[in-house]
């Protein structure tokens, strides 16, 4: 199961561990540019090839070795090496299915010869159409793979309007531990608002970056949604953003004022959520088809409802009125804000389903049953795998966009 790891897959460590606990035998090829401990799981680390052909704008100076092996020329160049590690692995352990959990982009035709008798399959979970020839990439990069795995039901829909078989694509959610992500109690949430220095009755949002599929333009968003709110609401409303070290920047703090603060360090993001009562997570391209983040699914099961905006996808998370709120720009997200923090029933009702959409649609353990189900589905199929290249027809396939 080859992946890209850099500590933060939180889901996939949680599928392995699953994989373990049911008796199933798994090795990890996994793409690292750093060690991080194994937790006791079987993990063959393979370093990146670095190329710093442009600035990672997502990225600071001090990590700037990250921002090397985060674009498609790293890893096209690192793909071979990453082939050559599951080839050892094979060595002396024969895997009934190849998983990868990280597109590798059109390179990745080349995979079909390298294991031409072994079932393989795919996750898919994010659709951005921000470059030319997008989908024609994609279908290339897709090519060697019995089944495309998207995490929504949204990007499921786009494959289909792709012309890609229906028998070769398998939604299925990532999720979270939801007994692990759980609401705070009421004590947890006023020592970390009393850590914060935050009044035990403002109504506080948070932010955090940059998750899955969003940049710069999601953070000034927010904070001219936040902008918005303080200059009606004041004193009611705190606002806390938070970036992970890699990306944290001292030019962010240009935007702090009262009710409004910026951090980077992983202690003020947990501090941060607990106190919250809203997650204000807007993404600006409407291209994009939300996967949703990881963030947000987290978020969910601790009953923190979500701000975001209205773009494909993003419903099946942020049911609008149920889990939260969908809106489509920044004044409407601060009326929503000033809403709430007049109509505490509104708000606990949001809580409440935020925490009940995690448990019915993004338990962990409902997608490892169903990983389960298609792993063992390839092994014991014909030959394990359907005809990856008969997967679109040419003359059926619209023009790439």
């Amino acid at each position: 199961m080859p992946f890209r790891h850099a500590g933060d897959k939180n889901f996939w460590l949680d599928i392995f561990r699953g994989l373990k606990r049911l008796g199933h035998e798994l090795r990890i090829v996994s793409v690292m540019v750093e060690d991080v401990p194994d937790d006791g799981l079987p993990i063959h680390r393979v370093p990146p090839i670095p190329i710093h052909f442009r600035p990672d704008q997502r990225m600071n100076v001090k990590h700037n070795h990250l921002a090397g092996t985060n674009n498609y020329v790293s890893k096209t160049i690192s793909l071979p090496r990453l082939i050559r590690a599951v080839r050892r692995v094979r060595s002396e352990f024969r895997p009934d299915v190849i998983h990868f959990v990280e597109n590798y982009g059109p390179a990745m035709l080349a995979l079909r010869a390298a294991f031409p008798r072994i079932p393989m399959s795919i996750s898919a979970p994010t659709y951005q159409p921000n470059r030319p020839l997008y989908d024609l990439f994609l279908e290339a990069s897709f090519a060697s793979f019995d089944t495309i795995v998207p995490f929504s039901d949204a990007y499921q829909r786009r494959l289909m309007e792709l012309r890609y078989r229906p028998d070769r694509v398998r939604m299925i959610r990532w999720g979270i531990d939801t007994e692990r992500f759980s609401p705070p109690t009421g004590v947890q949430r006023e020592a970390a608002r009393k850590e914060l220095g935050l009044p035990a009755d403002a109504l506080v949002s948070f932010w955090t970056g940059f998750i899955q599929q969003t940049t710069e333009d999601d953070f000034h968003a927010a904070v001219k949604t936040a902008n918005l709110v303080l200059d009606r609401g004041g004193s009611k409303f705190a606002f806390l953003f938070c970036l992970k070290p890699e990306h944290f920047k001292e030019s962010f703090r240009a935007s702090e004022r009262p009710g409004l603060r910026v951090f980077g360090s992983a202690e003020a993001f947990h501090a941060a959520r607990l106190a919250a009562d809203v997650f204000l997570s807007p993404i600006q391209d409407a291209r994009s088809t939300a996967a949703p983040p990881l963030a947000w699914l987290e978020a969910l099961a601790m009953g923190i409802p979500i701000l975001t905006t209205n773009i494909p996808g993003s419903e099946e998370a942020v049911v609008d009125g149920v889990s939260g709120l969908r809106v489509r720009s920044p004044e409407v997200a601060s009326e929503r804000l000033l809403e709430l923090a007049s109509n505490e029933g509104q708000l606990q009702r949001l809580r409440e389903g935020a925490r009940q959409v995690a448990v019915d649609r993004y338990s962990v353990d409902r997608s490892l049953a169903e990983y389960l189900e298609l792993w063992s589905g390839l092994a014991n199929g014909p030959r394990g795998r359907a005809h990856p290249r008969k997967s679109v027809n040419p003359s059926d396939a619209p023009d790439a966009q």
